[in-house]
């Protein structure tokens, strides 16, 4: 990556967050707008982790390492300083969270390699946590037409002339911003090798981070989203949220946890952060 990309893609960041900074609270308004709606964890709702974080199923901490996941900023990207907040990701069922974590199915077969071979670990690596309770502050991303408000808000925002100049200048392609919500539910749910793509390679957060970040700002407790590797649900859950919330939301893990576990249970009392 040469400097000139670097900097091109630094001032497309810094231009719209300028812009974001100045509407975060209509971008706020915006989202609350969208009726929230209650997530019963029925079985076979689960979180699947690194054995690292056994003991601790409900903390989200391993959520702000690298670059962050899909919903949330992680400690790594270096342009979004102090915008780093942690997320717990749980999925419908067990093959979907596994899914999820490795960004593909965890079966291979003869001819093709599994999820774990692709991450270089072992199948047990990993534990599987069940789990019950219910959300209640969920923004439901299944459908686009609720962020139509937050949309047209975002659609007005622009690149600096210095900007463009700079890209032209350099041999770069014009930069597409999203102006619709159809190009920003695609842009949500993208696969992981399309978002992960910016904040890997140039330190700056993904649009589908952007959100998450205003989500949580707004005050969903959660965000609820088809996975992108079956036809299941997942919950990107913000901690901090249960705090202070009017709802009874919870989670916790079903069965006896392992001996001298923390972070089992989740509601107002308890973050787990």
């Amino acid at each position: 990556m040469s400097l000139a990309e670097q900097t091109f893609h630094d001032r497309i960041y810094y231009d719209l967050e300028r812009q974001r900074a100045a509407h975060h609270d209509a971008l706020c308004r915006a989202l609350r707008d969208a009726d929230p709606v209650s997530v019963e964890l029925d079985p076979p709702w689960c979180r699947v982790t690194d054995w690292t974080w056994n003991l601790t199923p409900l903390s989200p901490a391993g959520s702000l390492l690298g670059i962050g996941g899909r919903f949330n900023i992680g400690r790594q990207l270096d342009r979004a300083r102090g915008q780093a907040f942690p997320c717990l990701y749980i999925a419908q069922d067990e093959v979907t969270a596994r899914a999820e974590k490795f960004g593909k199915p965890s079966i291979g077969s003869d001819h093709m390699l599994s999820a774990h071979d692709f991450a270089l670990r072992r199948a047990d690596a990993f534990v599987t946590f069940p789990l019950e309770g219910r959300v209640d502050l969920v923004l439901d991303l299944r459908d686009p037409k609720p962020l139509k408000k937050f949309v047209d808000i975002i659609k007005r925002f622009q690149l600096s002339p210095d900007t463009i100049k700079f890209g032209k200048a350099a041999g770069f392609p014009a930069r597409s911003l999203i102006t619709t919500t159809r190009e920003l539910h695609k842009r949500l749910l993208a696969a992981p090798s399309a978002w992960r793509a910016e904040p890997s390679n140039h330190g700056i957060p993904a649009p589908n981070q952007i959100f998450g970040y205003l989500a949580k700002e707004a005050g969903f407790e959660a965000l609820l989203y088809p996975s992108q590797q079956g036809t299941r649900l997942c919950l990107a859950i913000f901690n901090g949220n249960f705090a202070g919330s009017n709802t009874s939301s919870h989670i916790q893990v079903r069965g006896l946890p392992p001996a001298g576990a923390t972070h089992t249970v989740l509601d107002s009392r308890n973050l787990c952060l």
